[in-house]
């Protein structure tokens, strides 16, 4: 194998497990509730802007057409992000470019999410027993290719 593509992988992979370690370490789960509290405001005010009657509850719920739906850790993109940022620092370019590759990024990603929300929420409305197979596979699949698409798209902005 190429060493510049052994040195990704590796680089890759352990910024992969130190931001597992990282998340057990400091019990990272437990600690992202300001984020998900902005993550369901955020996604509850795109869903209403649309005319959703959606309302927060108890800070990090978003309660529509009487369902509930639990904006918790895993709805904030923080583990999306780890894979996008071990990505952009396993590649070999300028630290400028990564900083600058991770900050729009994690902007970027953040927007689809909340945008991703809300039409979960608005989902519910209308479709309440597509929201299962929407949450689990439509949008999973969507945030994957974003990532992907991003990833490329930063390379090729990388390597000018």
């Amino acid at each position: 194998m190429n060493r510049s593509i052994s040195r990704f992988a590796a680089v890759f992979f352990l910024c992969l497990l130190g931001f597992s370690v990282f998340a057990v370490v400091v019990d990272l789960q437990n600690h992202l509730r300001l984020l998900e509290e902005s993550i369901a405001a955020a996604s509850t005010w795109l869903a209403r802007l649309t005319g959703s009657p959606a309302q927060i509850v108890d800070g990090n719920y978003i309660s529509v057409q009487g369902m509930s739906l639990n904006i918790n850790h895993e709805c904030t993109g923080i583990f999306v992000f780890f894979v996008l940022i071990s990505f952009i620092v396993a590649y070999p370019a300028r630290w400028g470019m990564r900083l600058a590759g991770i900050a729009v990024g994690i902007v970027a990603l953040t927007l689809v999410n909340i945008l991703r929300i809300a039409t979960l929420v608005r989902l519910v409305e209308y479709y309440p027993s597509m929201f299962v197979y929407f949450h689990e596979y439509v949008w999973q699949g969507i945030f994957l290719m974003m990532v992907t698409l991003y990833s490329i798209t930063w390379v090729e902005w990388a390597r000018r």
